[in-house]
């Protein structure tokens, strides 16, 4: 799992590191940024992605939970990522990527794949 390059993403180390294994939520809109310029917000062991993170880290997670059946989410973390999935849509970058580890791992992220030839990027 840790080596699947479905599940690597370029991450602030710090960040990464005080994010630890929290589970993601949406935080009161008046909770500021945790980081600066970062918009990653960690408040009482719970983390908010920016944005523009929401969909590949939501279609990361239902990759690997389809992909490796001891990992599993709560119901709660399910239904949240099922949300930013809809809400974030797939680009054509986050399709070329999957396209690229695939030929190289020789195996897709079919979730991110599916997304892409819904949107006709593939």
């Amino acid at each position: 799992m840790q080596a699947d390059m479905h599940n690597l993403f370029p991450a602030i180390g710090a960040v990464n590191a005080l994010r630890s294994n929290y589970n993601f939520v949406m935080m009161d809109a008046k909770a500021s940024a945790s980081f600066g310029s970062c918009q990653m917000k960690i408040r009482s062991r719970k983390a908010e992605p920016p944005s523009h993170a929401r969909g590949v880290i939501a279609r990361t997670y239902l990759y690997m939970e389809q992909s490796y059946p001891h990992f599993s989410m709560s119901r709660q973390q399910q239904q949240l990522m099922s949300a930013w999935d809809k809400q974030h849509p797939v680009n054509a970058f986050e399709c070329q990527r999957a396209q690229r580890i695939e030929k190289l791992q020789h195996n897709a992220n079919k979730v991110v794949k599916q997304r892409c030839i819904d949107f006709g990027l593939l």
